[in-house]
């Protein structure tokens, strides 16, 4: 707490210098220079040069409230009228125009600190949006311009350039220091069987297309945190095909200790037959079976899952590969009549990955696991890296409701910062905003709900029930999450899942 409140203090103290500063040029400005300045909702005047403005994370209203302290009102100062032919516009990254607003209502207005004697005038408080379906709310369309993050706001008149300010991070002392923040995100959309189909769209280069749509639109929600899920390298997205059956589970869901047997399978069409006996945990049967994986030239890597709610212990995952990476097929020993296992307690599950009838969810009792076959799916395609959040799109899951699941950074968890979606996910759109809200469970560290536990808010992205594709839907981040996201996935977590990506200059104004 001492920390945060030193923070703050550095931060108000930052902005006290910075607005004197401020102050100071501008007593010193050309004067009668026509120029614009920007005031933000809380009322600390913002430069260009190094100020940013931030994307509104508030319902539409009429008029900006109280608590709209993303919203900003430019003031134009050094005019002997009231400008002309004023032209408010907002530019992408890459420098592509993306809104206008022009001839906005202009009031007289009270003129900055430090400014010579004259009128000036002002708009009223503009909002910038993440995306059109905010930005053309009727009440709210007339003060309102979309903006993408690391693009800019640009203010004109009479087609001279006065001001412009680059869009990024929120304002407040969390944030300090920071322009915006980026993630690292691989996409694998699943063919419903090898060399069939994706599982969205009808050929591959369709279904990359709605995959990147996909991303972009969640990007848009999470840019109310100054947070961008593309990044500077873009993101990585690939139709692959599901993974052959390479995973097995030592002591299934269970976990009993063994009692003696034998276990029989095929690994890449050789055989392999390992002695069980009484007594041992399945961790000692699984690092015995790893090494007769080893000993035929290829790899094995094993990994352990928390205990589901009817096991004693859990499970063992061995995920067996080529000795260079490659898939390395396992398979029950050639005769029918030989078991797997023949120990009375201690069992071994191989992980097929079959999407045609839907994939197999996680439920309550198997949550912090995850089911054999979303185990499969995920550890074929692990990169070993924490810090990337994967994210997989299949057809269906096997039981109606689900459209999106999410594994957070639990400790002990064998699976972390995954998300999977489904076309049904990709279907509902702005009701729901899936992958956004999956998202916010692993960039929040929050397993639950805030409405399973407290007030219904129905405009939260985070709302576990909401269903609504209008501008009041499931897409609102407060500060309060943004900096809950910057604390628990931040540059200084644990885990830290955002790297800090520095804004460029705004447009220079002569």
């Amino acid at each position: 707490m001492e920390r945060v409140n030193r923070a703050r203090r550095v931060w108000f103290l930052t902005r006290l210098v910075a607005s004197a500063l401020w102050a100071a040029n501008l007593a010193h400005a050309e004067p009668g220079a026509a120029r614009v300045v920007a005031q933000s909702g809380a009322g600390t005047w913002l430069t260009s040069n190094r100020d940013h403005v931030a994307i509104s994370r508030e319902l539409p209203t009429n008029a900006a409230g109280a608590s709209e302290g993303e919203a900003v009102r430019l003031v134009f100062v050094g005019f002997a009228s009231a400008p002309r032919q004023v032209r408010i516009s907002t530019r992408r990254s890459g420098g592509q125009l993306l809104d206008t607003l022009s001839e906005p209502k202009l009031t007289l207005a009270t003129c900055p600190p430090g400014s010579s004697s004259g009128s000036c005038w002002a708009t009223p408080a503009l909002r910038l949006t993440p995306d059109r379906l905010d930005r053309e709310y009727t009440v709210a369309r007339e003060r309102s311009l979309e903006a993408e993050l690391g693009g800019e706001l640009q203010v004109e008149s009479e087609q001279q350039a006065l001001g412009a300010w680059r869009v990024g991070a929120p304002h407040s002392p969390a944030f300090a220091g920071l322009d915006r923040l980026s993630l690292k995100l691989r996409v694998r959309v699943l063919r419903l069987a090898p060399g069939g189909e994706p599982s969205i769209a009808g050929d591959a280069g369709s279904a990359l297309l709605l995959a990147r749509r996909e991303v972009l639109a969640a990007s848009q929600i999470w840019a109310q945190c100054g947070i961008d899920l593309q990044g500077p390298a873009g993101v990585e997205v690939q139709v692959v095909d599901p993974p052959p059956i390479q995973l097995l589970a030592v002591g299934c869901e269970s976990g009993l200790p063994a009692s003696g047997g034998m276990l029989s399978l095929r690994v890449a069409g050789r055989r392999l037959r390992v002695a069980t006996h009484a007594g041992e945990a399945p961790r000692v049967v699984a690092e015995r079976l790893a090494r007769a994986v080893r000993a035929l030239g290829l790899s094995a890597r094993l990994s352990p899952n928390p205990r589901v709610s009817s096991g004693v212990s859990g499970a063992i995952d061995v995920l067996v590969r080529g000795a260079h990476g490659e898939s390395s097929a396992l398979a029950s020993d050639a005769d029918p009549r030989v078991p797997l296992s023949t120990d009375a307690t201690l069992g071994i599950c191989l992980g097929e990955v079959d999407l045609g009838n839907g994939l197999s969810h996680f439920v309550e009792t198997d949550a912090a696991a995850g089911t054999l076959e979303e185990r499969a799916l995920i550890k074929a395609f692990d990169d070993g890296d924490p810090s990337t959040i994967e994210l997989f799109i299949v057809p269906s899951f096997d039981q109606s409701g689900r459209i999106g699941e999410s594994f957070i950074d639990d400790d002990g968890a064998s699976i972390q910062n995954t998300i999977i979606i489904d076309r049904a996910a990709l279907r509902a759109g702005p009701r729901s905003y899936a992958l956004a809200h999956e998202l916010g469970h692993i960039l929040l560290d929050l397993p639950g709900h805030p409405d399973d536990y407290g007030v219904d808010q129905s405009s939260s992205l985070m709302d576990s029930d909401a269903s609504d594709a209008s501008a009041f839907g499931p897409r609102r981040l407060s500060l309060e999450d943004c900096e809950r996201a910057l604390r628990e996935s931040g540059p200084s977590a644990r885990i830290p899942l955002l790297s800090a990506w520095p804004l460029p200059a705004a447009t220079s104004v002569r």
